[in-house]
């Protein structure tokens, strides 16, 4: 298996084949989302423009909801038709309504309404007139009065004793706020445009859970779910492609400056800093959270369109796949922002076995004295080991294993629920691939090692330095306590030249190139009948500096 990563180049050409292609033929496809596991989603958003009422500013569009689009992922698509401009700024415009709660807030609420108004100093008297305005920052009010007098009148909120209005006033108003608005120009436009945002933004992803059943010693039953979070915007009767891979999104940190009000001095200070940070990025990325950050690698590249049925509404879903990318694809989807929704994406039958698995503690070529009085015991795994036959890849994600509960008779019950075993995380495993399935330690197969240095050559001069070359004899011993025949598989890292061995074991050699001594990556792999005994002997040599 290879890891890969995808360009962000690469990706906006790939998803945009996809998800634009026939745009000028069919402008309105509906929202699409493509759903990556690092919390990150390309949006490609159709809506209708409608033309400023100014004759002057013909072919002139508002756009008053801005994306958080990141960095260099923002693009605007049209029916064929060029934009002469596209330009963004600050403009003072309404909110979404709100509640009025105080005095302030009810007479903006009412502004060209007629009121009346008790002053606090004149409880007496009436003010009657038509509100003209409202500042709601400096709490002043402007009135058109006709009692006491026609004239006008300014008020502030603190000499108010009360108001009542002649008619039901309004308890909702519209506050108006500084937002960055977008300008469209296109050219030959008519009053209305169809039209499309593609852009990336940050607040939504998907994370992949298992659930594999063992329905008796050879056959599993393996089902896939995707929990999706959404925390970037509202998703309506949407095309949803939850996507397995990896894409390098190097400036996925950055709003783009076209829909922000970050100044430029910030941004630059923000990109120079991000530059440097990409090894680092990836390395922290490799680190944390394998689910969500696993590299993408199948053989097959060509896999046609198909529709795969099966646990829950997984016949509603659409599966492709294309260079290091694959998709689930499932459409008709609303989710609001702050949603969550859950997905079944696979149920299918595959093979598996028991295996257990014992990984012993690599040598130390510097310090460890190879002279081992005492034996070391180590923890043996049980462990699942899965064959992928179904038609797409798996994608790292968390693993609970179950089986049915047994009667007393020991047949398999059909009306108890089933027997919650363990929980892991199952690795990306490719198509006809396998993987490991970790599920407990087992008591009852013993596996003690021991190793003790039998030779040394000394004073060996290897490009100015002097080394001695030591020898070092290794036993395992391992005996099976269990009822039944096991698969025992051991391994083990050792630093040196892998001698010879008693048992049969596949050795991998890895250069070192910061050092004299080769690495080995070796495995014995052993059956053992119930209450069975054996035991490996194998001999290694590395050099050590004198």
């Amino acid at each position: 298996m290879y890891q890969k990563s995808i360009s962000l180049t690469f990706l906006l050409f790939f998803i945009s084949s996809i998800f634009i292609m026939g745009f000028s033929q069919n402008t309105q496809k509906g929202q699409r989302v493509a759903v990556f596991k690092n919390g990150t989603g390309f949006f490609f958003n159709p809506m209708i423009l409608k033309a400023e009422k100014d004759g002057e500013q013909k072919g002139k569009f508002i756009i008053k909801s801005l994306p958080q689009a990141l960095f260099g992922t923002f693009w605007f698509y049209t029916n064929g038709k060029p934009i002469s401009s596209l330009k963004s700024y600050v403009s003072e415009e309404k909110n979404d309504s709100k509640k009025v709660s105080n005095l302030s807030e009810m007479l903006y609420a009412n502004i060209e309404k007629n009121v009346e108004i008790i002053l606090k100093y004149d409880l007496k008297n009436q003010v009657v007139g038509k509100i003209q305005n409202v500042n709601l920052q400096n709490e002043m009010l402007f009135l058109a009065t006709t009692k006491p007098k026609v004239g006008f009148m300014v008020i502030t909120m603190s000499d108010i004793q009360s108001i009542s209005f002649p008619k039901q006033p309004n308890t909702d108003y519209y506050p108006l706020q500084n937002q960055r608005i977008i300008e469209v120009e296109i050219d030959k436009a008519t009053s209305q445009e169809n039209v499309e945002m593609a852009y990336l933004q940050r607040g939504i992803g998907w994370l992949p859970s298992y659930l594999v059943n063992l329905k008796d010693d050879k056959k599993a039953q393996i089902v896939l779910r995707a929990e999706l979070v959404n925390d970037a915007e509202d998703i309506k009767d949407a095309t949803l492609s939850l996507v397995v891979g990896v894409p390098n999104f190097k400036y996925d940190k950055l709003v783009s400056p076209f829909v922000s009000n970050q100044s430029l001095e910030s941004f630059l200070n923000q990109l120079n800093g991000s530059t440097g940070d990409l090894r680092r990025g990836r390395q922290q990325m490799v680190m944390s959270n394998a689910i969500t950050a696993q590299s993408m690698a199948y053989e097959s590249m060509d896999m046609d369109l198909d529709t795969y049925g099966g646990g829950g509404d997984t016949d509603e879903l659409e599966t492709q796949s294309q260079e290091d990318l694959f998709f689930y694809t499932k459409k008709g989807v609303t989710l609001p922002k702050g949603g969550r929704a859950l997905y079944s994406l696979f149920n299918e039958e595959v093979d598996y076995k028991h295996i257990y698995e014992v990984e012993l503690t690599q040598n130390n070529a510097r310090h460890v004295v190879y002279k081992q009085e005492d034996e070391q015991r180590n923890d043996v795994y049980h462990s699942l080991e899965l064959q992928n036959s179904t038609s797409f890849p798996w994608t790292t994600g968390t693993a609970m294993v179950t089986q049915p509960r047994k009667t007393k008779e020991g047949a398999v019950s059909t009306t108890s629920d089933p027997q919650v075993l363990s929980q892991d995380m199952l690795k990306y495993t490719a198509k006809t691939s396998k993987s490991m399935l970790r599920l407990t330690i087992a008591p009852d197969i013993m596996v003690k090692d021991n190793e003790q240095e039998t030779a040394r050559e000394t004073n060996i001069k290897k490009k100015r330095i002097v080394y001695d070359l030591i020898t070092a004899t290794a036993t395992i011993e391992v005996k099976n306590y269990k009822n039944k025949e096991v698969s025992l598989k051991i391994s083990r890292t050792v630093i040196g030249e892998m001698l010879k061995t008693n048992s049969e074991w596949e050795s991998k050699k890895r250069p070192n190139y910061y050092a004299i001594n080769p690495v080995n990556d070796v495995v014995w792999e052993l059956k053992l009948n119930k209450g069975e005994s054996k035991t490996i002997t194998y001999s290694y040599q590395f050099y050590v500096r004198r």
